[in-house]
């Protein structure tokens, strides 16, 4: 039994924990800064390559010019009364549900991008299609286009301009400056997107916003972006009531001359046997005054057809409203000197400060001397 009881002579009461008081934080804080003062020179070090950098940031990067276009869609066609419901069950009017999200996607397809990029406007003094404009302002051969391809299957682009608009011909060589251009609107893993759309939930206001060199190029551009969406927006929506309305418009039109044609023969027909008194003479009056009843009773139902595929087309129609279009005069916005400033200062003080504070703890670790061990 005595065995396994211990040895209470040998026993040594444990050392509790260290802990740090506040006296001692204190006090390693003032040997950090202090270690931190001495070593000044290392933190100039740090901080004199991120200065030369973001100066030279700062004195080559453009001026860039960004404005906004706020707009609003009213499509609500869902407010039909029950009676009138039925009337245009077959002419498919659409609900009520917000379309906002839609739109806006709309707003960064390359479909809208590249009917917007196509159209003719004049920038300082040239007409040209605003793709072309875009390429010159935003200096893409000096920069972006004089790379060398990634892809050794990529055409180079290096001194293209468009030359046509017809997007569905487009050879190897135009789909990538096409594409290209839609990267950087949209952003890409090389690009900052230059193009934007949002939409506020609470009001149902949407804000496109662009950003590009020139103020007269982001206002354009912007413009065509915002008139290219409306007028698809719009086709979209009323595609299926504009091809009803067309098919009755049709079927009216032909019962029209239908009636018309009736009308006119059954006249020449009296001003030709007018002298005709035996009844079977008079049986083709008959015959066009029935036929001239019945086109009559059509033709009035297929105009009452057509005025409410008039309404449902009507009440279909989006009405895309803008608030704020962009103007001039823009204000530029530089990379600015004290952001340069700012920046290089801070990090150089934050990478040289963990530099000199993780130096030292090192440091201290591999030159503290161990605690002796009482044996007694």
């Amino acid at each position: 039994m005595k065995d396994y009881l211990p040895d209470l002579n040998n026993l040594t009461p444990q050392q509790p924990e260290e802990e740090l008081s506040l006296r001692d934080i204190i006090a390693r804080v003032k040997e950090y800064l202090a270690e931190l003062r001495r070593c000044w020179k290392i933190l100039a070090l740090f901080c004199l390559p991120l200065l030369i950098w973001q100066g030279y940031l700062a004195f080559t990067t453009p001026v860039t010019y960004q404005s906004k276009l706020t707009f609003m869609v009213d499509d609500d066609s869902g407010n039909q009364g029950g009676v009138l419901r039925s009337l245009l069950g077959g002419f498919g009017l659409g609900s009520n549900e917000n379309n906002n999200d839609r739109i806006l996607e709309l707003a960064r397809s390359l479909r809208i991008m590249q009917q917007a990029l196509f159209q003719k406007v004049e920038i300082g003094g040239q007409t040209d299609y605003l793709a072309n404009h875009f390429i010159r302002i935003q200096h893409l051969h000096e920069e972006e286009w004089s790379k060398k391809p990634k892809n050794p299957g990529q055409p180079s682009l290096k001194g293209f301009f468009f030359t046509r608009d017809s997007v569905e011909t487009f050879s190897r060589l135009e789909y990538t400056a096409l594409k290209s251009i839609y990267g950087m609107f949209t952003g890409s893993e090389e690009h900052t997107p230059l193009f934007g759309a949002r939409n506020n939930a609470d009001s149902g206001i949407m804000t496109l916003s662009l950003n590009t060199r020139s103020e007269a190029l982001t206002i354009a551009l912007l413009r065509a972006i915002f008139d290219c969406l409306s007028a698809f927006y719009i086709n979209a929506s009323t595609e299926k009531q504009l091809e009803t309305y067309q098919i009755i418009k049709g079927k009216s039109d032909s019962l029209r001359q239908l009636l018309a044609g009736t009308e006119y023969r059954a006249a020449q027909f009296r001003e030709q046997n007018n002298l005709l008194f035996r009844p079977t003479d008079q049986l083709p009056t008959e015959r066009y005054s029935r036929d001239k009843t019945i086109y009559a009773l059509m033709y009035g139902e297929s105009v009452k057809n057509l005025e409410l595929a008039d309404f449902a087309l009507r009440n279909k129609i989006p009405y895309v409203q803008p608030i704020d279009l962009p103007i001039p005069p823009l204000v530029g916005t530089p990379y600015g000197k004290k952001k340069a400033l700012a920046l290089g200062l801070g990090l150089g003080l934050v990478l040289g400060g963990l530099f000199v504070i993780f130096r030292k703890i090192i440091r201290d670790q591999l030159t503290a001397t161990p605690v002796p061990v009482d044996e007694h």
